[in-house]
């Protein structure tokens, strides 16, 4: 996957709304990529088996505690959730290998 894939999170590449709730910063990108991920989880998650249901259980937790710990004015928080979101999207991509 390269940095302008179409699947890769959008967090990056955001331009935010000038004037918008928190128009200065990624926030609600992170945000869209955290549930985005977390449902692609609770999909796959339905139909698998162990181990790999085990890790997608582990994804599922702390997609939803990154979600509750994004804010809009730390950085650091919103870096480890689009990091987060990378990890699980190349799991799911190679089909729960990692």
């Amino acid at each position: 996957m390269n940095e302008r894939s179409p699947a890769d999170p959008v967090l990056a590449h955001v331009e935010p709304v000038p004037g918008g709730l928190y128009g200065d910063q990624p926030y609600e990108a992170a945000h869209s990529d955290l549930r985005l991920a977390a449902a692609k989880v609770s999909a796959a998650l339905r139909d698998a088996e162990d181990p790999r249901a085990e890790q997608l259980a582990r994804f599922q937790r702390d997609l939803n505690r990154a979600q509750l710990q994004a804010r809009p004015d730390h950085t650091e928080s919103l870096e480890r959730g689009h990091a987060l979101v990378q990890t699980v999207r190349r799991y799911l991509a190679d089909g729960g290998a990692a």
